[in-house]
């Protein structure tokens, strides 16, 4: 019983601490964002995932010259360590996979993303139909 009373402790600590990290790094100007905007009712009990999975995502830098490289960071929940994130760019009315890809660790990922063209760059980060909301940045 004691086993048990400790393994919850550690694992509460844990959490609270990649909370605090999470709100430390991002701060207010962090997004959440989950699968959709209006999720339907599941069918039954049965039907519901215990988790649902969520993305953050936060720039490093919001102007960049043209052929600059972003870092884009942040946290995951619902997703297992050594699942695949990709980046996704808002181009001509839709989305576009880009050639950037990392994974979780840790329940948070960092990737680099070179942009190439001027303009303004609207970027998310995707895992299946789960993906973040979107982060800016301006190129010139």
């Amino acid at each position: 019983m004691r086993a048990v009373v400790k393994t919850r402790r550690i694992r509460m600590t844990a959490i609270g601490a990649a909370c605090a990290a999470a709100l430390l790094a991002g701060g207010a100007s962090a997004t959440v964002a989950s699968a959709a905007d209006h999720p339907a009712a599941p069918a039954s009990p049965s039907a519901m995932t215990p988790h649902k999975a969520k993305i953050t995502v936060k720039s490093d830098k919001h102007a960049v010259k043209a052929r600059e490289t972003v870092r884009l960071t942040g946290s995951t929940t619902g997703l297992k360590n050594g699942e695949k994130l990709t980046v996704q760019h808002y181009k001509n009315g839709k989305w576009t996979t880009l050639h950037s890809s990392t994974t979780v660790r840790k329940h948070m990922y960092s990737t680099d993303v070179k942009l190439t063209e001027k303009g303004t760059w609207k970027l998310r980060v995707v895992h299946g139909d789960t993906h973040s909301a979107t982060t800016t940045v301006k190129v010139s």
